[in-house]
């Protein structure tokens, strides 16, 4: 087979797959090539998927280390309103992570359940009637949902307006003394 050229983004250190392998930089690496294409996986969706964990961690490292500098500089996180928008945006970026790093395992080790001894097709359990419960509980799970934002809404709603000064003998916690 003849070797493609890397992507011209593509970061390359010499050796370093091989250290990160086997711990020894002139250890042989099997590419992907090497395997018969019936047991390659999702070669796409894995990488996106990859790529979509590795931003959404660079992103929160970038909000932690804007807000630890913030903090260092002795500034009440409350009067930066860029900063606390970026928190309340990024929230969701730890779950983002967290399933796409579940889809680079699941995905990246398909056709397998174990490989060379089972394939996922193998490992499949024919149990008829399966819809029934995954309904069941889907629709028992969107009604929660449901009722938990209708209770956290109408909690919101009711709240007084902000609070003038915290009660006696507390101070803020946003700001450093």
């Amino acid at each position: 087979m003849t070797k493609r050229a890397p992507p011209a983004l593509a970061l390359r250190i010499p050796r370093g797959l091989s250290l990160l392998l086997a711990a020894n930089p002139n250890a042989r690496v099997t590419g992907l090539d090497a395997f018969p294409r019936s047991d390659w996986p999702n070669v796409r969706l894995v990488h996106g998927a990859f790529d979509l964990m590795v931003a959404s961690g660079m992103a929160l490292l970038a909000l932690a280390a804007w807000s630890g500098w913030v903090w260092w500089k002795r500034r009440p996180l409350a009067d930066h309103p860029r900063l606390l928008r970026a928190l309340v945006a990024a929230g969701p970026l730890g779950f983002v992570a967290m399933e796409t790093g579940w889809c680079v395992t699941e995905v990246g080790r398909q056709p397998w359940i174990i490989y060379g001894v089972m394939r996922t097709r193998d490992a499949v359990t024919p149990m008829p009637g399966l819809v029934a419960p995954f309904v069941l509980f889907t629709a028992l799970y969107v009604f929660l949902a449901v009722i938990v934002c209708f209770l956290l809404c109408r909690q919101f709603l009711e709240t007084p307006g902000p609070v003038s000064e915290p009660p006696h003998g507390l101070t803020p916690c946003l700001h450093i003394s």
